[in-house]
């Protein structure tokens, strides 16, 4: 049985793709689980997704502590250690992105890296920052566990013919454009014991809990969530047009546009999600979204 995590952000549409792709297994003969698990249902948050793939009925309904197979669908997540928690040795890692040392920063050692240009891709075939079609087709160049046929036919039963065929191209391109990177001499370590095999007679001191907050306003016995990760996009202001109005901060729903040393309103980075409010509000249109790599 072949374990799967799936890693993306909410709006990149992870859970769409464990659907689609088990769907496509089943139609070769497998038996598939899959299930989503998330917190906040907000665009950018952290959203995991799980599928199980095996010759038999898949009877574990837990999630993939042990994944042999980790995708990621935001360049974001690479640098997350929690991303690969839990990662086998010798496994396969699907990642969106162009640089293969941040995988191996975080100390994994996989079998296998394949990474892919989601983002690029994304933006010149469907205009959005949805990779899970595009990183369906790198899984299917990565594991060969299943055709890009197979997942282009699953992809219409699961987004309709209309959204089916505008992704085709991404999905084609997320085959065809994948790097692959091997590593010899790596092999699988035996998997973890299930917690619940494990004798435990006391419980951890709880972790504090995260708040969000813009200006770290909140007690210090609390921490600060900086969630600012979430954003593929940053608004960037162009002061030499700027009045001053200030009402890109007042339409800001997360109050993060404070004044500088000069007077301009301008974003805090550590907490803007890039929605793209102020740049509709500012009556001057002086304020434009670029692409984080920018």
């Amino acid at each position: 049985m072949s374990e799967i995590r799936l890693h993306g952000r909410g709006g990149q549409g992870v859970v769409v793709a464990a659907e689609v792709m088990s769907n496509a297994m089943m139609k070769q003969g497998k038996y598939c689980s899959v299930f989503p698990s998330f917190g906040i249902e907000r665009r950018g948050t952290a959203v995991i997704a799980f599928a199980r793939v095996a010759d038999a009925p898949v009877r574990e309904k837990s999630k993939c502590y042990h994944p042999d197979i980790l995708m990621v669908f935001d360049p974001s997540l690479l640098s997350k250690p929690e991303t690969y928690e839990g990662f086998r040795n010798g496994g396969t890692i699907v990642a969106c992105g162009t640089d293969v040392n941040e995988v191996l920063a975080s100390g994994v050692k996989p079998g296998r890296i394949v990474m892919v240009d989601g983002l690029k891709i994304a933006f010149e075939t469907i205009k959005k920052n949805i990779t899970n079609m595009i990183m369906l087709g790198t899984f299917a160049k990565a594991t060969g566990m299943v055709g890009i046929e197979d997942l282009q036919a699953a992809m219409v039963t699961g987004l309709g013919p209309a959204m089916a065929k505008k992704n085709e191209t991404a999905m084609k391109r997320g085959y065809d454009e994948a790097v692959i990177y091997d590593y010899d001499n790596v092999e699988k370590e035996e998997k973890a014991k299930p917690l619940f095999l494990e004798h435990i007679t006391s419980c951890k001191q709880p972790p504090k809990p995260a708040y969000e907050a813009p200006w770290g306003d909140t007690s210090e016995t609390y921490q600060i969530a900086a969630t600012g990760t979430w954003r593929f996009r940053r608004p960037v202001v162009e002061k030499e047009n700027c009045v001053k109005c200030g009402i890109c901060a007042s339409y800001c729903p997360v109050q993060c546009i404070k004044t500088d040393n000069e007077g301009y309103y301008v974003p805090d980075y550590d907490y803007c999600k890039g929605c793209g409010i102020c740049v509709n509000e500012c009556p001057k249109k002086t304020i434009s979204m670029q692409l984080e790599e920018k």
